[in-house]
């Protein structure tokens, strides 16, 4: 295959960066998905970038598109001749649109089989051509599949661009291309640090573009602007003995914007380090892009700016830096002293919205409270770890968890709510607790973020976290497709993981609906009706384990009846399709631990018992060799169970063991008796030791017929069948699986 060098520079206005670093995962897919359509071989394209230009670069591309074989289908043949032989008018229009002569190409048109009819049939290979031909199309498609955000319009232009284009240098092989995008027409020219002139610089070929950059002091490469930045902080961490504080986040964004990084050292006057922490990185990192600089363990007076400057003399640039700094940790030190002699204050916030229909911030306090004071009652008597002023704690978190949001200090930094609350508490003398309590209100705020840190932040995170999924559901604010503006989602997921690192109880259905109408959410003030709520695509719980027979303890109950039922379904059906997402297993397991029903007979619903339950299942049969075999076993249990009701059948402590005619039955009764009461440090244990009967079940089953013509024999095998499946079932309904 003939192949050339192809090198696209397409030269911007300074692009912005987080924007453009969002789209750039997927530039090089769109490249080959634009080629692929115009049926370009594969080739591997480098894509580069920097602050104002973006470059595609393939060392071998194809000089042809690929030959093809094109198939065309026509008319019946009973339709496109004469009796004659002569061709009809549809015959015509067949080898008119394939260009083929009527008299000369007849040898080239035959008949094939299509939807049982035969038809007109013709096929030919299709050369391939010059890809300069194509380039221009490919190249223009390319352009429109990227999406940046908001984009620019210049000049007359009715489309847009991240940013104006101002020039495209194009060449494959030793020759220039033409390309047009935006009104702007290719030039053999780029352009070099801005230090060292503003003027076109002409390129001849693909090397001397390379070259012209090199001499010219931009480091097209990113991956080695990154490196060069990380040499430069480790010579400056070794130099001084320092460890600077490398957000990736902030890394990338370092790079995006420099064409010729330099790492420079500033420095800060000791006097900021007063300041909580957060506030100094956040001002330095949000700002004005600094890494911070921790030296034995503490928060260093210094910090790390990179430099897009070719100047070797850096000491304007550092000078100009740490003025810029000093007067926005000036400003931070005001706010500081300023909050702290106000103190911890909740009046205003009545004043401020929560959510247009839920009221301000100052109702959502309260009723974040009541929440609280709710998930104490339950959990107190279970957790004697919890202090005697527990409850005393516990509403003092609550009722200032959102007082520092009228802090001066979160007007400026409003990223830093809940933290600053916590330094404010601790400044001012609240109770350790209290002040963690405010602090971890938010968490967990991400998927890697830290969960709180005792009981008492656990329930404080868990009552905001609770009343905002309350709230905007009974508004019919709920997350649809990949929309979430309030990220309810990231709020039931950290309610999950809470109650699982807590261990605390809680049911999907009791506990929801407890909360729920406990604090009248979705009310109307006039007529005391739910408010409206729209259709969820989510996980429909109330269908998941309808099963006949008689098992009505494996159907959800059907709460269409009671008050704001709709608004609760829909709640207890998004942490349900939260809880499957976030466990690892497959979708018939969590399923099957769904059926599975709790010490009540009903459907099980408590997230830690279906977290235990779901995994201990996937266990199983992740080490198992032969899953059909186990499957087919046990579904043969649910099925002799499928028609009855196992409820009403005599318990297995009752079965007349006198009437066991086959060593089969009191083999597998004793198997049984030996799991049903067995103590087991751990629910896979005991999942582990019910699978176990495997083989004496497959000995009943081929020795014993479980329907005899005796009702005595027949209704006490149904007993000892239907028992192993009650049992199996408080771990999980073995009919949903399917492996």
């Amino acid at each position: 295959m003939n192949t050339a060098e192809l090198l696209i520079e397409i030269l911007t206005q300074e692009l912005p960066a987080i924007p453009f670093l969002q789209e750039f995962p997927h530039i090089a897919t769109k490249w080959h998905h634009s080629l692929k359509a115009h049926h370009i071989p594969p080739c591997d394209t480098q894509v580069f970038f920097t602050p104002r230009r973006l470059v595609l670069y393939a060392k071998n591309f194809p000089l042809y598109s690929q030959d093809r074989e094109i198939e065309a289908y026509g008319a019946p043949i009973s339709i496109v001749y004469e009796n004659s032989g002569a061709l009809t008018k549809a015959g015509l229009s067949f080898f008119a649109k394939h260009n083929l002569d009527p008299q000369l190409d007849r040898d080239k048109v035959s008949s094939a089989i299509k939807d049982g009819k035969e038809v007109l049939y013709f096929s030919h290979t299709q050369k391939g051509v010059e890809t300069t031909s194509l380039l221009p199309e490919i190249f223009s498609e390319f352009l429109q599949s990227l999406h940046f955000g908001k984009s620019m319009r210049w000049g007359s232009l009715s489309e847009g661009f991240i940013r104006p284009i101002e020039n495209i240098c194009a060449f494959l092989g030793g020759s220039s291309l033409h390309l047009s995008a935006f009104g702007v027409d290719s030039k053999p020219q780029t352009f070099g640090h801005r230090d060292l002139g503003f003027a076109p610089i002409d390129v001849e070929s693909v090397e001397g573009y390379f070259e012209i950059l090199r001499k010219h002091k931009v480091i097209l490469n990113q991956q080695e602007r990154k490196e060069h930045i990380l040499k430069q902080i480790r010579e400056i961490e070794d130099t001084h003995s320092v460890e600077v504080e490398l957000d990736p986040a902030l890394l990338d964004e370092v790079v995006a914007i420099t064409e010729y990084p330099k790492a420079l050292l500033g420095r800060f006057d000791e006097k900021f380090l007063e300041l909580p922490k957060e506030v100094i990185i956040t001002s330095m990192k949000e700002h004005q892009r600094y890494f911070a600089i921790h030296k034995q363990g503490r928060l260093f007076d210094g910090f790390v700016v990179v430099s897009n400057s070719t100047n070797s003399d850096a000491s304007l640039i550092i000078s100009g830096n740490q003025k810029v700094l000093k007067a926005r940790l000036s400003d931070a030190m005001f706010f500081y002293h300023n909050d702290l002699k106000r103190g911890l204050q909740t009046q205003g916030l009545e004043n401020i919205l929560f959510v247009q229909g839920l009221g301000s911030l100052a109702d959502k306090s309260e009723r974040e409270l009541q929440i609280a004071q709710i998930l104490y009652a339950k959990y107190a008597p279970m957790h004697n770890f919890m202090p005697k002023n527990f409850l005393e704690l516990l509403t003092q978190s609550v009722r200032y968890a959102k007082a520092d949001l009228l802090t001066e200090m979160v007007y400026e930094f409003p990223e830093l709510q809940g933290i600053m609350g916590g330094y404010y508490a601790q400044a001012l003398g609240y109770d350790e607790l209290v002040a963690r309590a405010i602090r971890e209100q938010y968490l967990p705020n991400s998927e890697e973020s830290a969960l709180p840190s005792n009981a008492l932040s656990a329930i404080v995170s868990l009552a905001n976290k609770l009343d905002s999924i309350f709230g905007l559901f009974s508004i019919a604010k709920i997350p649809t497709g990949s929309k979430d503006p309030f990220a309810l989602r990231r709020a039931a997921n950290g309610v999950i993981k809470i109650i699982q690192n807590e261990g605390f109880t809680f049911n999907l259905r009791e506990d929801l609906r407890a909360l729920y109408e406990a604090l009248g959410y979705g009310k109307d003030s006039q007529s005391g009706d739910s408010r409206p709520t729209t259709e969820s695509k989510a996980l429909d719980s109330g269908s998941v384990c309808a099963r006949s027979g008689g098992n009505e303890g494996l159907a959800l109950i059907d709460d269409t009846n009671l008050p704001q039922a709709n608004c609760i379904k829909k709640i207890e059906s998004f942490f349900l399709e939260r809880l499957e997402n976030a466990l690892p297993v497959n979708a018939s397991i969590f399923r099957a631990a769904l059926c599975g029903l709790d010490t009540h007979n009903q459907p099980q619903r408590d997230i830690n018992a279906l977290t235990q339950n779901a995994l201990a299942l996937h266990e199983v049969f992740q080490s198992t060799q032969d899953k059909p075999a186990l499957l087919s076993t046990f579904k043969r249990v649910a099925n002799i169970c499928k028609d009855i009701d196992i409820n009403a059948l005599d318990s297995v402590d009752s079965l007349d063991t006198s009437l066991f005619v086959h060593k089969a039955e009191s083999g597998l009764f004793e198997s049984f008796m030996r799991v049903k009461n067995g103590e087991f440090a751990t629910q896979l244990d005991r999942a582990s030791a019910l699978f176990a009967l495997k083989s004496p079940l497959e000995i009943f089953f081929e020795n014993v017929l479980v329907n005899d013509k005796n009702e005595r024999l027949k209704r006490n095998r149904y007993a000892l069948i239907g028992s192993i499946y009650r049992e199996f079932l408080t771990i999980g309904d073995i009919a949903q699986i399917a492996i």
